[in-house]
């Protein structure tokens, strides 16, 4: 492991809000407003305000509360991170899951209860994080009974998005603080 992972410090400077312009000064902004820290991973990625003001974007739509629930989501993004053995990650989602109402025994035990719609997605994104390219055909014929196909496209947006900031933190070492 590097010395900067060691030491819990990313691999690139993080952008103070001193620093940020445009778009990136208003997203921190909001945070500040709400009396909240600007994460590690926004003032990492705030390097390249495109990317920057675009991922947050899509986060933002890709999070919210609809078409599914957000607590599923949240649920989707802790099995990816955990698959992907994202640290930050799973620190952020279970911090989420706590907000919903969770335990700390039932975050453990995600993937190994819930209703048939909640296993049908947990078993599509563990899938697709690991082969997307093979997914079981019995995998998508279960998920496909419990989500129309405007549900499936959010679902494997999430997917998609912890599968793509996990690899961003850990490229550039977002650790929890």
């Amino acid at each position: 492991m590097s010395e900067s992972l060691k030491h819990n410090t990313p691999i690139v400077r993080m952008v103070g809000v001193d620093e940020v312009k445009n778009e990136a000064k208003k997203i921190y902004e909001q945070f500040l407003s709400h009396g909240k820290k600007v994460p590690p991973w926004m003032k990492v990625m705030a390097n390249c305000e495109d990317i920057f003001v675009g991922f947050f974007a899509m986060f933002k739509a890709t999070m919210d509360d609809a078409p599914l629930p957000s607590v599923l989501k949240w649920k989707v993004g802790d099995q990816v991170s955990r698959i992907n053995k994202c640290e930050f990650c799973i620190d952020v989602a279970h911090q989420q899951l706590r907000q919903f109402g969770l335990s700390d025994e039932d975050i453990s035990k995600i993937g190994e209860g819930g209703d048939e719609k909640e296993r049908a997605a947990l078993a599509y994104a563990r899938a697709a994080t690991q082969k997307a390219y093979e997914i079981d055909p019995g995998i998508i014929e279960e998920v496909k009974k419990h989500f129309n196909d405007e549900e499936l496209v959010e679902l494997t947006a999430v997917v998609g998005l912890f599968n793509y900031i996990n690899r961003f933190n850990d490229a550039l070492g977002v650790l929890p603080q």
